[in-house]
């Protein structure tokens, strides 16, 4: 440790630390709580901060099925086109303007499940399919809409098969959801897919038993990215 001696503001000879490199500890202390200050609002690669962008939102759905059979099959929001949906569940809807924010969809994971929670066994192939929606600026509703193919999609026929691109359900962006693999149903690549809310388009259940089809539920888990939040798509 090195030393010199420094008068102070009463005029009185003390003697102060020096650092290593001669400079005066209690002459430099200001610089050095800014410096540490600095460090501590440093972002640091690994810590919690980095992982809290993601939120799941979490709904139950009772898709109204009734009867006892080996398998269950429905399709929902057949017919509506430019007007809103109904079986749908829309994204932290405003209540000052009654319209639902919109989100980048990172994923989605489902659970098929018995309300009397017995067992339920599905085997392939069984899934769900969901129309991603925006909201109707023009209407009061706080309902979306199906969001329609950003781009055309042209198809030709040889007379041995039709395609169908143009219906209230192929016209229209939607996504699937299998319900016997936990796999990534979102493409990870992208920034997933940005919409305000998610409608029903189609449920198709194959049991290994017959089961009482009034009893399913549904449970989804919808990851979003809540940085990607705004009021427009």
């Amino acid at each position: 440790m090195r030393y010199e001696l420094k008068r102070n503001s009463k005029g009185m000879i003390t003697q102060c630390d020096t650092n290593a490199d001669g400079g005066n500890i209690y002459a430099r202390r200001e610089e050095i709580n800014k410096q540490a200050l600095a460090n501590l609002e440093r972002p640091t690669p690994g810590k919690l901060g980095d992982l809290s962008n993601m939120q799941v939102f979490n709904f139950l759905v009772n898709p109204g099925a009734t009867g006892v059979a080996s398998a269950y099959g429905a399709n929902y929001n057949t017919t509506v086109t430019t007007g809103n949906v109904t079986d749908c569940v829309m994204f932290n809807v405003d209540s000052l303007n009654n319209k639902a924010s919109y989100y980048n969809i990172i994923d989605i994971k489902t659970s098929l499940f018995r309300s009397d929670k017995d067992r339920l066994q599905v085997q392939e192939d069984s899934f769900i399919e969901l129309y991603i929606l925006e909201n109707i600026e023009t209407s009061t509703t706080s309902l979306g809409r199906k969001i329609p193919r950003r781009a055309p999609v042209n198809a030709t026929t040889s007379g041995t098969i039709s395609w169908n691109t143009t219906s209230a359900e192929q016209a229209y962006q939607s996504v699937k959801i299998n319900l016997t693999s936990d796999s990534v149903n979102i493409p990870s690549r992208l920034q997933g897919v940005r919409c305000s809310g998610l409608a029903l388009k189609k449920i198709q259940v194959n049991f290994i038993d017959t089961e009482d089809t009034s009893l399913i539920r549904i449970g989804f888990q919808v990851f979003v990215d809540i940085t990607s939040v705004s009021n427009s798509y």
